[in-house]
């Protein structure tokens, strides 16, 4: 490998690293409160290290791209500002040679990003989901609160709860599972696996062997009960998780396209997952080079032009993003909302290019 090259790939992946831990750092404090949740519930130290690895893939998606902007700019903006950009062109090096190297490094990136987004996240969506409905089955008061991690079906909840996975006070809990099931309490306490209740009623059924005759309804009030936790867990887990196309392995998404039974409905959800993944790999490589271009300098005075719209397209880009979700089942709309920034990345680029070759500021 050419010197020159290490000395450029070694600037580019300094501040891309720095960036990448940057986002996740970010991430981790925005999932802090669903991490503290696992703890409260399973003090199993292995199992809290897994879920909060899980959530890692979730953000690099987009942390890729957006730290190989600022690293492509920060480059080229330091080596214009250090002079460093005129010696190489004084010595007959092309600039169009200075991002070879940071093309080729962010077609790399592409490929790792391709694979992140295809194969680890959805792995990971599915592993971290049953850290989660693991320590639900066996605390069901964590079930019950119904955080965005766990959505439940066909059931009310209302409850006061004093302390995190352990205590709960007026609860309400209403399941339907086949018939309608009220559990009342004043309150609730779980302790290795068991839970104690206080003043406790319960409206439950038993089923009739002879259907279509009537149901035997039982009404329960009790002082002090206890009972195995998970005996809960189960009555309510009932239709709570389904699988996504975004849980899907790239392998399994794409026999979607071939299985003669599929609903149009989930081709059209398959299309958007399969357009969603090439998406954030192409915008890998679409913003180096976005970067490389608008970071270039020739003048003394810094120009901050570049910098804004560097800003501008990125911005453009995710509200695109945004709105290819919206158009998740029409897609001609979505295709197109996916499509539109990366002209605008290419004819911007060469734009900044030529000018800079050409020795206009």
């Amino acid at each position: 490998m050419p010197l020159l090259w290490r000395y450029l790939l070694k600037n580019y992946f300094q501040v891309f690293l720095f960036c990448v831990l940057g986002f996740i750092a970010v991430l981790l404090v925005t999932r802090v409160q669903e991490i503290a949740r696992l703890i409260a519930l399973n003090s199993d130290i292995g199992k809290v290290t897994l879920f909060t690895l899980f959530q890692i893939p979730y953000i690099l998606p987009i942390a890729i791209p957006i730290s190989g902007l600022i690293s492509a700019i920060l480059l080229l903006r330091r080596l214009s500002g250090s002079h460093e950009l005129t010696a190489f062109r004084t010595a007959g090096i092309p600039v169009k040679n200075l991002g070879t190297p940071l093309l080729m490094a962010a077609f790399f990136l592409s490929v790792v990003n391709f694979a992140i987004v295809s194969e680890i996240t959805p792995r990971c969506r599915h592993l971290s989901h049953h850290l989660i409905q693991s320590a639900a089955t066996v605390n069901p008061l964590f079930l019950m609160k119904k955080s965005k991690m766990l959505k439940l079906k066909d059931s009310y909840v209302d409850m006061k709860m004093t302390e995190l996975g352990k205590e709960a006070k007026d609860l309400i809990l209403a399941v339907k599972n086949e018939r309608l099931n009220l559990m009342l309490a004043k309150r609730l306490t779980i302790e290795d696996n068991l839970m104690s209740g206080e003043e406790v009623t319960l409206i439950s059924h038993i089923p009739e062997e002879r259907t279509g005759l009537y149901d035997n309804l039982v009404i329960e009030n009790q002082k002090e009960m206890s009972t195995s936790a998970m005996a809960l867990s189960s009555l309510m887990k009932k239709a709570t998780y389904k699988i996504g196309m975004e849980h899907l392995t790239m392998r399994t998404l794409l026999q979607t396209f071939s299985d003669q039974n599929a609903k149009p409905k989930t081709v059209r959800r398959a299309r958007f997952e399969l357009c969603r993944r090439i998406f954030f790999p192409a915008m890998t490589f679409a913003f180096t080079l976005l970067g490389f271009s608008v970071g270039l300098e020739i003048g003394r005075g810094k120009k901050k032009k570049g910098l804004y719209v560097a800003m501008l397209l990125a911005a453009l880009t995710f509200v695109c993003s945004i709105a290819a979700k919206s158009f998740e089942l029409e897609t001609y709309k979505m295709v197109i909302c996916y499509a539109l920034p990366f002209p605008l990345f290419v004819l911007t680029s060469f734009w900044f290019q030529r000018r800079i070759l050409g020795g206009v500021e």
